[in-house]
């Protein structure tokens, strides 16, 4: 092996060696801004839900005169599986 092969080896070797090095400091930022966001995401979708589940009361009570606690019943009993988020 030429005596250019070996530096190039050793040159390719390092920078290897520092990019592992720089992955794994930012590994932890990383991993804690993957978890805001993933947090933020179940935050909107649960905000989501909530707001579908009082659009659904307000179209029983207006459509059928049901009073609010007759409208969650309603909800309740027939589609309790939808709310579960």
């Amino acid at each position: 092996m030429s005596e250019e092969a070996m530096q190039l080896s050793l040159f390719l070797c390092i920078r290897r060696k520092m990019k592992n090095t720089v992955i794994e400091s930012k590994w932890g930022n990383f991993r804690l801004d993957i978890l805001s966001w993933l947090n933020n995401r179940r935050n909107d979708q649960l905000i989501e839900v909530n707001s579908l589940r009082e659009r659904s009361l307000r179209i029983l009570q207006k459509r059928y005169g049901y009073t609010r606690e007759q409208a969650t019943y309603q909800l309740d009993t027939h589609y309790p599986v939808a709310w579960l988020g």
